[in-house]
């Protein structure tokens, strides 16, 4: 622990107190009340009139302390949390896209016409050409380049007259590797201008095995970076997203004047830290991948760097305001929003100031009913003025944790989005993939030789032979399926699907396939049930395949993605976590199309091809998402939402290809309860009256409240007003009797109103409940159980009407009722008779003990 400006606080927040103006705020409210109630509590002590009242201050000033540590625990946890989101995600989003150049460089280096051309170099356009038909479709890569075993440059997509050959490292490694890749990060005499460059690079070989060149592509790290970073840019966040090698030097920055390229950082993964870096403080969280089918990336880090002055801002949130009351009073009252100590601090506030209520009220009736008080309209002023300051501090302390709650709630709902359009983005970068794949396929000359010689008895086998290896590189696919221009299947890659082949396909976009006009075009299945997926929903990605001379189309190739382990696998990977790295309890999410059908979950209770039942905000969000708090299942969950606007050229401009889906994902915050209600009571019921005149006949009177009803009793036949605890109820007792408890050594009866009046217990009797101690007509003392003390309260006699006349029976504990002046709004306030309730009580209690 550590001292801050008179404040006990833990050792973690204690430096980054003075950047939480909120808190900040409240701790000088706090700390400005309790000076004054010092010197209030001074003068009481000097006048002998509040005694009881040191206690409670003290209890107030500890829970400050409480107060304003969880207050910064939990503001520092919540930026943790947004930190430690996006920096993951930075690093595994690109991981994903890595994982596919694997892949591609794997594949690209058994394409024929690269071989034939390593075999045989020769004029470089027609490669040139085919490069560039590549590079249309994945558009991931500024450059594809081949060379010989020692560097020479054999063909290149962008040819540079002043580079004929280089002598980078990955060259020799991918000449020689066994690995089926070889990825390269640094500097490339391929780009002079340019300080870093990503390679994938592989060998390409002959029939016999030998290396005859080396193939390599060139992917746009720098635009791929600024399009993760824009993506996970926020508004007016002064933070800095940045990627770190190996060696934690930075490699890419959202904010190059705030974090430039080349800086190194010595950061450690997995936790907050505090860092100095340019003479400025930041707080800094770093992520290791998770990598991705077994793929961990070159060992790169994902960063996010936020400056200390600016970490904790306040931003104004009216997102609340049109929330339903009992969704947003069920999350307040629990679940994993908010901490359990958090959620103590206003029970314990309530509690203190009940306390003091409680001292103030008997320390009123003291002055008004003792004989010797010395200036009692002083010590009278006194109190009430104590009891003002306390009741203020009760105040700040539930708008603090109001509006921290408050704040809690809409970061679990920008968290709810933000995710949302991380699965979003995951699944519009993988089809992305998928609609390159069949375009480039469809391209493959065997395959397309093959299927234009129908003559050739072997060529089913040929053609699967192929299809098989492009399968087995790429394992998001289940089956990839290659038909003629009547729609009759000749070759499958999986040989589970053997018996389709020699079927004709029937479905309508075997004909939107043949249709095709050109070699970037392609078609995408309706997601529904297909044979091609054992009767199972997914998407089918279709591109036509061209004779070799391009005169005609001869038939198509069908991919078949493999939906229910890759969309899962998208989904779980967009899910929120707890510190251990596990789904938060209760979580899931979907992708919906503008149906409202399901086609993908996490939870088992909404099954793919259902209908989901939400508001139409959610189910066809904006283009920037939303986010709501709904009832959902006996749950409150926050949910976010974020329609597909698709990567790159993929459902781009140019892209004929729309399909509407979004993600949702859910984030349970507790039990709905629809009668829940925010608790922004003082616990003090206020009602008051104006007081007489100075010359006129009055009579002092103490209140409290039962229910919604006013009583009070003459201040001359109160003792004092006590905590209900340890009352235990007498055996046979009648409803009038709550029971009794030991006072002053001795049993004292309890009295209960409850039942005299007919009155509803509370749901929560004996929370907070009081008891007025009571002198009878014979000097006996007894108890009346009541909910909340009222005022100490001055009334002209005039004023008391008796009603001794109209009640009978046990409502005649009524005495008398003090007028109101007509035309106000005021409640009735009802004098009890102290002398019906004594009588009663003795003869019920003299009953309940008489043997059987």
């Amino acid at each position: 622990m550590a001292k801050y400006k008179g404040i006990e606080v833990r050792d973690n927040v204690r430096q980054l107190l003075p950047h939480m103006p909120l808190i900040e705020e409240y701790r000088e409210m706090l700390q400005s009340l309790q000076a004054v109630w010092d010197n209030l509590n001074l003068l009481g002590q000097m006048s002998g009139t509040t005694a009881e009242i040191g206690q409670t201050r003290e209890a107030f000033a500890s829970l400050t302390g409480e107060l304003l540590n969880n207050l910064a625990e939990q503001t520092l946890a919540k930026r943790e949390q947004e930190m430690k989101a996006r920096s993951q995600v930075v690093i595994d989003i690109l991981i994903r896209n890595l994982f596919e150049r694997t892949a591609d460089i794997g594949f690209l280096s058994t394409d024929d016409a690269i071989r034939q051309f390593a075999a045989n170099p020769g004029e470089p356009w027609a490669l040139q050409q085919r490069f560039r038909e590549y590079v249309r479709k994945y558009s991931v890569y500024e450059d594809v380049v081949l060379l010989d075993r020692n560097g020479r440059i054999l063909a290149r997509l962008k040819p540079d007259e002043r580079i004929t050959g280089i002598h980078d490292d990955w060259v020799r490694a991918a000449a020689t590797t066994s690995a089926p890749y070889v990825e390269a990060y640094g500097p490339s005499e391929l780009f002079p201008g340019q300080a870093q460059s990503l390679i994938y690079a592989y060998k390409i070989t002959s029939g016999l095995g030998d290396t005859l060149a080396v193939l390599a592509l060139c992917f746009r790290f720098g635009d791929e970076m600024t399009r993760i970073f824009q993506g996970l840019a926020q508004a007016d966040d002064a933070g800095v997203m940045a990627l770190l090698d190996a060696g934690g030097q930075v490699i890419a920055s959202s904010d190059r004047w705030q974090v430039p390229l080349g800086a190194e950082l010595q950061v450690a993964s997995g936790s907050l830290q505090r860092l100095r870096f340019a003479g400025r403080s930041y707080l800094a969280f770093a992520s290791d991948t998770k990598g991705y089918q077994g793929y961990m990336g070159p060992g790169w880090r994902g960063l996010v760097l936020m400056p200390v002055d600016h970490a904790f801002e306040i931003h104004d949130d009216h997102q609340l305001d049109a929330i339903e009351p009992a969704l947003l009073a069920s999350v307040m009252a629990g679940g994993r929003a908010f901490s359990e100590a958090l959620r103590a601090i206003p029970q314990q506030a309530e509690g203190i100031q009940r306390d003091l209520s409680r001292a103030v009220w008997n320390g009123t009736v003291r002055q008004g009913s003792s004989a010797a008080a010395v200036n009692s309209a002083f010590s009278k002023i006194l109190l009430r003025e104590i009891s003002r300051i306390g009741m203020s501090m009760r105040e700040v302390f539930s708008r603090s944790i109001g509006n921290l709650q408050a704040t809690v709630l809409s970061s679990l709902l920008a968290d709810s989005q933000f995710f949302a359009a991380l699965a979003i983005d995951i699944m519009d970068r993988n089809l992305y993939e998928r609609a390159n794949d069949c375009r480039w396929w469809a391209l493959d000359g065997n395959i397309r030789a093959q299927l234009a010689n129908p003559d050739n008895k072997n060529r089913q086998a040929e053609m699967e032979k192929i299809i098989a290896y492009i399968n087995s590189l790429y394992t998001v696919y289940d089956n990839i399926l290659l038909f003629d221009d009547e729609g009759c299947v000749q070759a499958v890659a999986n040989p589970n699907y053997a018996s389709l082949v020699g079927k004709t396909l029937d479905a309508p976009w075997v004909a939107d396939c043949l249709a095709l006009p050109d070699s970037q075009s392609y078609t995408v299945s309706e997601f529904g049930r297909s044979p091609l997926y054992a009767s199972r929903p997914t998407y089918i990605y279709l591109a036509a395949l061209r004779a070799p001379d391009d005169s005609r189309v001869t038939g198509g190739i069908a991919i078949v993605f493999d939906s229910e382990p890759q969309f899962s696998a998208m989904l779980n990977d967009s899910l929120p976590r707890e510190a251990s790295g596990e789904p938060v309890a209760g979580s899931f999410a979907v992708f919906v199309d503008d149906a409202a059908r399901i086609i993908a979950s996490t939870d088992s209770n909404y099954r793919i091809g259902e209908t989901l039942t939400l508001p139409d905000e959610l189910l066809k969000p904006a283009a920037s998402g939303c986010s709501r708090l709904i009832a959902l299942d006996g749950q409150v969950m926050a949910v976010g939402a974020r329609p597909s606007t698709g990567y790159r050229e993929y459902k781009g401009k140019e892209d004929s290809y729309r399909n509407a889906l979004s993600a949702l994902v859910f984030i349970p915050l507790g039990a709905y309860d629809a009668q829940a209600r925010l608790g922004n009571d003082s616990g003090e019921v206020v009602a008051r009256r104006a007081s007489p005149a100075a010359d006129v006949a009055i009579r002092e009177i103490a209140t409290f409240h039962l229910g919604g009803h006013w009583l009070g009793l003459p201040v001359s036949a109160v003792v004092e007003a006590i905590e209900l605890n340890g009352a235990a109820c007498l055996a046979n007792a009648p409803k009038q009797v709550y029971g009794a408890l030991i006072y002053r050594n001795e049993a004292l009866p309890i009295y209960n109103l409850h039942a005299a009046l007919g009155l509803d217990e509370s749901d929560e009797a004996g929370v907070g409940q009081q008891v007025v101690v009571v002198r009878g007509e014979n000097g006996k003392l007894f108890g009346i159980l009541v909910d909340q003390l009222g005022e100490v309260m001055e009334t002209p006699l005039s004023d008391i009407e008796d009603l001794a006349n109209i009640y009978v029976g046990i409502a005649s504990v009524l005495a008398s009722v003090v007028k109101t002046a007509p035309g106000t709004n005021a409640p009735m306030l009802v004098l009890l008779s102290v002398a019906s309730m004594s009588e009663q009580l003795r003869g019920r209690s003299e009953a309940a003990t008489q043997p059987a």
